[in-house]
């Protein structure tokens, strides 16, 4: 890797804005240095659970070193980076480090080995020989947002402020949700770059994949906000000897960005990052300056009304969390309401088409003949009925749910609007206070159960049932059917339910979380000031004004890192124009 300039501008603002950050802003402002220094982007490989994520990994890797597995499964985010001594590097909060060998990943990082990272792990990374890591770049496999497991769903948001670059992954079956329109619009956000695959495009007929990108890239673009190019894929097939094209031909694109592309695109997203940091550190340093300055009654009034108004926003966080919750409950109670029909129409739908079989193809058939065949039709009346009445209802969820998310996005955003009114009209500041991200709830889905649950008695009466010779036996059999309908749609509906009543609990709680944190994160830095400020009142002169030099020294000391920051924007596009004649 090529050595580094001590006097790039970008390495000394970041340097510089280390030095004026907390803990946090410098464990991240340190992770930039560090990536900066060695030329190293972070690629992350972000998506809903069970995409196939850790499996596309493996693919690029060309290998198989990510656990993978039919459930939600990795639970960790999980940094690989190249290295010929490969090993596993475990990091805990404390910063003691414990090294282990490749195998012992599925233990670390997945759901079954480290449930819920009981095992209090803060960073895994996995130092791997192979040659697509030597090209510059650390890929970052991460949880499943919208998992089932909510500790995966946080994981993984965590994971999307650290990355530079992105690679999406969505599948065809099922196609892009709303969840997922939510998640391409924050990667667009947050990376300078963003390739999207669509996995699993195997699992397409071949007639069914042009739909399928053309409704997905259509998706992607809007959410994006730019057009995007999908890559159909199948990382399975890619492991194998055969290979894949679609994933042959995104590998190839892939690998000519990074030869051409990551090294500016490097500076680009640490360069977003800092501002984003120094922005943040600026707003906290004007508004305490400023609150201090105001020492009179009347500007005292002013720092207390200003406040007060900042205070109402954060007393708002509880009318946020009581407006989730009364939403969840008529959601609920509306998903109930049409459970309880949906039960009847569907039984009388399955038992009509479950007779149109019975008079015609099955009519002179065996008692036996007829059971099993009606029964094995039954259930898969059963299914499609309760499967399309789910996919109805889910889709009202996820749309109320999502209107709830906006409704309160946009209530939190008028707020800051409100504050930095206040801010403008009260105490004459110019904050830039960000909006708030949007999160949405999960995908739904889960498995049917049709098998026949009988007991003894009814065992028997069955096997006398199926025995009993001509239209006697015939009539018996259909009888059982038509009674067996009438319990297994209902029940099939009542599965749909009571798994839909759980995600639908588990977003409330998600969304509540999420509303919590856009709040702190809009809020905690000005409250911070103004209490720095309130300590300033009883303060002597000559306290006041040291104080006062401090926040100017500091204020001063941020606005040279933007211009640093100016400077190695400048910097940079002065060396494309070169490149370009």
């Amino acid at each position: 890797m090529r050595a580094f300039d001590q006097a790039d501008p970008l390495a000394v603002a970041l340097d510089e804005l280390s030095v004026l950050g907390g803990e946090l802003e410098q464990q991240a402002l340190g992770s930039l240095r560090a990536r900066l220094t060695e030329q190293r982007l972070r690629v992350l490989v972000a998506g809903e659970a069970k995409r196939g994520k850790s499996t596309l990994v493996n693919a690029l890797l060309g290998r198989a070193v990510l656990p993978t597995g039919v459930t939600p499964l990795t639970a960790l985010a999980t940094t690989l980076r190249y290295g010929r001594d490969e090993r596993v590097t475990a990091t805990i909060p404390s910063g003691q480090i414990e090294v282990f060998p490749l195998t012992a990943l599925d233990y670390l990082v997945t759901e079954h080995g480290n449930p819920g990272n009981v095992r209090n792990l803060s960073a895994v990374t996995v130092a791997v020989d192979v040659p697509l890591l030597a090209r510059g770049i650390e890929l970052v496999d991460t949880p499943g947002t919208g998992s089932v497991y909510e500790h995966n769903t946080d994981e993984a948001e965590a994971a999307l402020e650290t990355m530079d670059a992105a690679v999406v992954v969505l599948t065809a079956d099922p196609p892009v949700s709303a969840a997922e329109r939510q998640l391409i619009s924050r990667v667009a956000k947050l990376s300078v770059s963003m390739f999207v695959v669509l996995n699993k495009a195997d699992h397409l007929a071949g007639d069914e994949l042009p739909e399928v990108l053309a409704f997905t890239t259509q998706v992607v673009g809007g959410a994006a906000g730019r057009p995007a190019r999908i890559y159909p894929v199948s990382a399975r097939a890619a492991l194998t000897a055969a290979g894949d094209a679609g994933f042959a031909e995104f590998t190839a694109d892939f690998s000519a960005y990074l030869e051409h592309g990551r090294g500016a695109d490097l500076r680009r997203s640490v360069d977003g990052h800092a501002r984003r940091i120094a922005g943040a550190l600026r707003d906290e340093v004007i508004l305490a300056r400023r609150a201090a300055e105001l020492r009179g009654e009347d500007s005292a009034q002013r720092v207390q009304a200003f406040a007060a108004r900042l205070a109402a926003v954060t007393d708002r966080r509880r009318d946020a969390a009581d407006l989730t919750a009364a939403e969840s409950k008529r959601m609920l109670a509306a998903l109930n309401e049409a459970a309880d029909l949906a039960a009847r129409a569907c039984t009388a739908r399955v038992v009509a088409r479950l007779d149109d079989l019975l008079g015609d193809g099955l009519r002179s058939s065996p008692a036996a003949v007829i059971e099993r065949t009606g029964r094995a039709r039954l259930g898969d009346l059963a299914v499609v009925e309760a499967e399309s009445w789910r996919s109805e209802r889910a889709a009202a969820l996820e749309a109320g749910l999502s209107a709830l998310d906006q409704r309160l996005t946009d209530a939190l955003a008028a707020e800051l609007d409100a504050v930095r009114a206040a801010a403008a009209e009260l105490l004459g500041l110019d904050l830039t206070l960000g909006a708030p991200d949007q999160r949405l709830a999960p995908d739904v889905r889960f498995f049917y159960q049709v098998a026949e649950d009988a007991g003894q008695t009814e065992l028997l009466a069955g096997a006398i049932r199926r025995r009993l010779p001509g239209e006697a036996g015939r009539n018996r059999a259909r009888g059982h059917l038509r009674r067996e309908a009438s319990g297994l749609v209902p029940r099939q509906i009542g599965r749909a339910r009571a798994d839909l009543q759980y995600r639908l609990a588990e977003a409330t709680r998600r969304l509540v979380r999420a509303v919590d944190a856009r709040y702190d994160e809009a809020t905690s830095r000005l409250e911070r000031a103004l209490a720095d400020a309130a300590t300033l009142r009883g303060a002597t002169e000559e306290e006041v004004a040291a104080r006062d030099v401090e926040l100017t020294d500091r204020l001063t000391a941020i606005e040279h890192v933007l211009t640093l920051l100016d400077c190695a924007t400048l910097r940079a596009a002065g060396a494309a124009s070169q490149i370009a004649t």
